[in-house]
């Protein structure tokens, strides 16, 4: 039976380290949510249509977590749960985008029209052809709307690996999940700070960066062993 040296197994565990434990393995893919409330501003020419924040639970936490809706063709109701699969917005344009117009709403001191314009915005975004979304979209939004568009494309366009926007997430809905009710909505936001109340990311892995330094560190004493083996 071969014997490996102490540097080949050190040089094998950092390497799997770097690789394994980066950034984007730190999510848990689907959790459970529960639509408890909404921010209570509501807008739309037919009908008013709530906007920025839908606040929801996580699997059960008594916490409550502001989203933004992006799919406007579905509906959704109080106290309907499905499954969703939380997805980083980096790498991905469309989501990027999404991310980018969400933060607008999201920033501390925005103006109710800020808000939303957001929403709208995201809504036209990702579903652009809707006869409903069209009818129903207040007078006067559309120029407001076109212009944080182009703004989010440009920014997307440029910076589709971002690092701007770490703790934002899309949550895709897994059909056949919901307890009542369609197919439900998108969603956009971040759940990190209040989930279960207790301000911990049970999603997160332990720091990447912490992960990179040990790894790091592992190839460097691989080395310094084999340094001291070819000279000895």
């Amino acid at each position: 039976m071969k014997k490996f040296k102490t540097c080949t197994i050190l040089s094998v565990f950092a390497f799997g380290a770097l690789l394994l434990l980066s950034p984007r393995m730190g999510y848990a893919d689907d959790m459970t949510i529960t639509l408890e409330s909404v921010g209570g501003q509501s807008s739309g020419v037919v009908q008013g249509e709530y906007v920025y924040p839908y606040n929801f639970s996580f699997d059960g936490s008594t916490a409550l977590t502001p989203l933004m809706c992006i799919s406007y063709e579905n509906e959704i109701y109080f106290g309907e749960t499905w499954t969703a699969t939380m997805v980083p917005v980096s790498g991905t344009e469309q989501y990027v985008e999404a991310a980018y117009i969400l933060a607008q709403a999201a920033a501390p001191g925005a103006s109710a029209n800020t808000i939303a314009v957001a929403q709208w915005a995201n809504w036209e975004f990702f579903d652009p052809n809707d006869p409903a979304l069209l009818a129903n979209l207040p007078s006067g939004y559309q120029p407001q709307i076109d212009t944080l568009l182009a703004q989010a494309s440009n920014f997307a366009v440029n910076n589709v690996d971002t690092t701007d926007f770490p703790n934002i997430d899309i949550f895709i809905p897994i059909n056949g999940t919901q307890n009542e009710g369609g197919y439900p909505q998108i969603f956009v936001g971040d759940p990190k700070p209040s989930y279960n109340g207790d301000g911990n990311d049970p999603f997160a892995a332990p720091e990447p960066g912490s992960f990179i330094l040990f790894g790091s560190g592992l190839l460097g004493l691989a080395g310094l062993i084999f340094h001291k083996r070819c000279i000895a």
